[in-house]
């Protein structure tokens, strides 16, 4: 049983990614009781918690980094509003013996449809249709279909295995690129991670649902998008750092590809990702540009704040918590 009493749990939650008072919602009709007396008391911030009164903070849950976390004394463990974790190792800040939680593929679901919208807007010509709209113009264009098409998918994790999914329901043939043998019945065929090369030269649509790590930052390099066929299309929802920028921005306007939709970008501040207005990317050819949001819907504070309430009452009554992620457990070397 815990033994914090009043137990102090800090929300950081900025605008762009949510709000901190869902969370806060999904705590107190789990544990009515201890919030009514005081029992556990909840601080919201979306600007940071950069301030004295999160001092005392015992459990966090946030969206963002709060720069604050290494002065918390008392701090028992974090849970990150997101799948991946590589913002905190790349931060390196975090106590180490203060174990990180995250939720590994809660985001497949509506990562997964982004990516199959953006397949569909790809083959079928959606935004030259809508701009042929505004001006009024009345032109038949020719699109393609993904039925019989082949989508390979770097990362067979959560996310990847939403994904594959989903396009078996279009009846696409399905490979993919892991660092395990995995066999699933919506991949047709599954490839170690040595052989993603195999998985780039057969694709029609390539996506990455692979994390950050040193093997795969910068995977996508110049000798890699050459090994493309010149009629497929490229898709990221994982990583900016994962592709070669210059690389890229080649293979779109040499026409080495026929097109590709990134979601993640370069610059990582502000959190999750950011694509400045002076970047040359937004001029490159045949590239649909989004703003890191393949995640996001209306059920994203629900599906990560049932993480978040359970790890609570585990904490309150001892037990392990679920979802720590890998290389982040209490007293790590």
């Amino acid at each position: 049983m815990s033994n914090f009493n009043p137990l102090n749990i800090l929300l950081v939650v900025t605008p762009e990614v949510g709000t901190p008072d869902k969370y806060e919602k999904l705590i107190v009709e789990r544990f009515p009781e201890q919030v009514a007396s005081g029992a556990i008391r909840i601080k919201k911030f979306t600007d940071g918690a950069d301030t004295d009164e999160v001092l005392d903070t015992h459990i966090v849950g946030t969206g963002s980094i709060p720069q604050r976390i290494p002065e918390m004394k008392d701090l028992q463990w974090v849970m990150t509003f997101s799948s991946g974790t590589d913002h905190w190792k790349n931060w390196g800040k975090l106590p180490k013996h203060v174990p990180l939680t995250h939720f590994p593929g809660g985001s497949g679901i509506p990562i997964s449809e982004f990516v199959i919208g953006q397949m569909l807007n790809l083959a079928k010509k959606y935004i030259p249709l809508w701009e042929n709209q505004k001006q009024k113009k009345y032109i038949r264009i020719f699109g393609e279909e993904l039925y019989g098409k082949t989508l390979g998918i770097i990362g067979l994790g959560g996310i990847g295995r939403e994904i594959a999914k989903r396009a078996k329901a279009f009846d696409m043939r399905v490979i993919g690129a892991d660092i395990f043998k995995i066999e699933l019945p919506t991949v047709d065929e599954a490839f170690l991670f040595d052989r993603v090369d195999d998985v780039i030269k057969q694709s029609d649509f390539l996506v990455l649902s692979c994390p950050e790590t040193e093997d795969t930052k910068g995977m996508m390099n110049e000798d890699r998008f050459k090994l493309m066929k010149k009629s497929a299309y490229f898709l990221n929802c994982a990583r900016g750092s994962l592709v070669v920028k210059e690389a890229f921005m080649k293979a779109l306007n040499e026409g080495w590809i026929a097109g590709a939709a990134q979601d993640t970008w370069y610059v990582k501040t502000p959190v999750p990702s950011y694509l400045p207005p002076e970047d040359e990317l937004w001029d490159t050819k045949n590239l649909l540009i989004s703003p890191h949001i393949s995640s996001f819907s209306e059920m994203y504070e629900k599906r990560f704040g049932a993480v978040f309430v359970e790890n609570i009452d585990r904490f309150l009554k001892g037990e392990p918590l679920i979802h720590v992620a890998p290389g982040f457990e209490a007293n790590r070397d």
